[in-house]
């Protein structure tokens, strides 16, 4: 609601596996994924995301204020671009507008 109050078209999930299935059939510029999915590790959706050939950019949402360093370089390396504060509306609407304005990821290996 928050990103739709900003102006953003906003569709939402309820499950690491349905948001993977709209992937397929639809394309994304930003994604934004609760750091807890009910049905997947955080990790594991990211890793079966990094498998898609066209990749929207990544913010992953984190109850609290800070991430442990390790878990910030953990998500990193899984090709996240912000990790925010699930509950600071601003933050999260600066890192998805952030990430807008950047071109779509595109894996070398998918032509």
């Amino acid at each position: 609601r928050r990103l739709q109050e900003a102006g953003f078209d906003a569709r939402t999930t309820w499950s690491g596996h349905e948001a993977l299935a709209l992937l397929q059939s639809s394309e994304f510029d930003v994604l934004l994924i609760d750091s807890y999915l009910p049905d997947l590790h955080a990790t594991d959706f990211l890793e079966r995301l990094n498998r898609m050939p066209l990749q929207p950019w990544v913010v992953v949402m984190k109850g609290g204020s800070a991430s442990a360093p390790e878990s910030l370089r953990r998500y990193r390396g899984l090709g996240v671009s912000s990790v925010v504060n699930k509950r600071d509306a601003a933050q999260t609407v600066q890192a998805v507008s952030l990430c807008c304005a950047a071109e779509p990821l595109v894996k070398a290996d998918a032509h």
